[in-house]
């Protein structure tokens, strides 16, 4: 009977671990997103100067000089150079969820495999594992 408890045992711990798991997923998802948000003015910004150099070169032709041609050209690299910062803070956001998730599928893993190595639950090759090498 000792062996089924230490298999629940594993298991509500597990569950007491995860609890707040969600939370903190929501949490990073939505500072993607907020920071998703700034991207998006970033490149919109930088649509618009884009759209109207290509404005200015429609009417006045190629041979006159934008007066605004510098000054937008600055903003629209200054809106990509910002946005790039952002979308590798996005890459950094997502890489810490994984994280939290490995590390507690990893942990459950761990466990499952020391009763198994004890005997208190089977051995089952179908049972999904991080730590498998397939």
């Amino acid at each position: 009977m000792a062996l089924a408890e230490d298999a629940a045992s594993v298991l509500e711990e597990f569950v007491q671990n995860v609890a707040n798991l969600p939370a903190e997923i929501a949490h990073l998802l939505e500072e993607i997103q907020a920071k998703d948000r700034v991207v998006q003015d970033c490149r919109s910004n930088a649509a618009s100067r884009d759209a109207s150099i290509q404005k200015f070169l429609k009417v006045n032709g190629a041979g006159q000089p934008n007066p605004k041609d510098e000054q937008y050209s600055k903003t629209i690299l200054s809106d990509y150079d910002k946005a790039q910062i952002y979308q590798e803070e996005k890459i950094g956001l997502s890489e810490r969820a994984t994280i939290l998730l490995d590390r507690q599928i990893k942990r459950l893993d761990l466990k499952i495999r020391d009763l198994q190595n004890e005997g208190a639950i089977a051995i089952d090759p179908q049972l999904p594992s991080l730590l498998n090498n397939t």
